[in-house]
């Protein structure tokens, strides 16, 4: 692992032990959220850090005598061999027209898709009117690739004041207060919305961003005014607001964290032989 963004697809992966530049971390509170939400989502594998991915991935075979490296984030980079490379697209966001990054969220431009190997088009259920021109479009660049699509399907709710589960149909009507700090919140929204929820207000925070007590304090004082007495978040977020879960419980506030997988609606056996063919199966 060495890059921004890290997708369900991903978590279904890899995960477990977490090295971080060679030395290993067991609780990952040095960490960004995307390993440490890898770990504590899966076990018996060991998620690596690095910027150099070429010497993580070396040591992880030297030391963990692993014959398969998955990349998060890593189409872009170059140096470290591949036998297939998996493009994610968020059907929700228009095809060009992106500045490349750090000004904009592409990392290369479009005619790089021509090296992947298979292409999955997401959230194809938050832009039905748009996915099948989104799927030509991406013929166009590649017209060899191997083309599926997914949703992001809501599976569970964990009240993160209490580390209880909580039932999905208790979202249905619940006035609540949403915070967010990843790159679709609109999607997010969207899924919350989906699942029956009041949403009171939504507050947006730039990606990948730490929050403060202040923001906390900032975030109860609005769920106060407009009478949710439950503040929803992405699991990502809980990774970075778990420090302020006795703050959030003593103002009589719980903070819920939806659940979310990847589930694949079609082409799921373009992926099975594609995986089968480079694993040798």
């Amino acid at each position: 692992y060495g890059g921004r963004q890290a997708s369900p697809y991903t978590l279904e992966q890899v995960g477990g032990r977490l090295v971080v530049n060679g030395s290993p971390s067991h609780d990952g509170q040095a960490l960004a959220d995307e390993p440490r939400l890898l770990a504590q989502h899966l076990q018996g594998v060991p998620v690596f850090v690095g910027r150099r991915r070429e010497q993580t991935g070396a040591q992880a075979c030297r030391e963990f005598k692993a014959t398969v490296l998955i990349l998060d984030d890593g189409f872009q980079y170059r140096r470290l061999h591949r036998e297939c490379d998996i493009v994610l697209v968020n059907a929700n966001m228009p095809l060009g027209g992106w500045p490349l990054f750090p000004r904009g969220p592409m990392r290369e431009r479009l005619s790089a898709l021509r090296r992947a190997d298979l292409i999955l088009v997401t959230k194809v259920d938050q832009a039905l009117e748009t996915v099948a021109a989104l799927q030509e479009r991406l013929k166009a660049y590649h017209p060899a690739a191997l083309i599926a699509s997914a949703v992001h399907e809501p599976y569970g709710v964990r009240d993160e004041t209490t580390g209880q589960a909580v039932a999905l149909d208790r979202l249905v009507n619940a006035p609540v207060q949403m915070a967010s700090s990843i790159g679709d919140p609109e999607g997010f929204e969207e899924t919350v919305r989906q699942l029956g929820a009041t949403i009171v207000s939504h507050r947006r925070f730039p990606d990948h961003y730490a929050y403060t007590t202040a923001d906390v304090r900032d975030l109860l004082t609005q769920a106060a005014g407009s009478g949710a007495r439950v503040v929803v978040t992405t699991e990502k977020d809980a990774v970075r607001l778990a420090p302020f879960t006795g703050l959030i419980s003593g103002a009589g506030v719980s903070l819920w964290v939806v659940q979310v997988r990847l589930r694949v609606i079609n082409g799921e056996s373009l992926i099975d032989d594609r995986l089968a063919a480079v694993l040798g199966r």
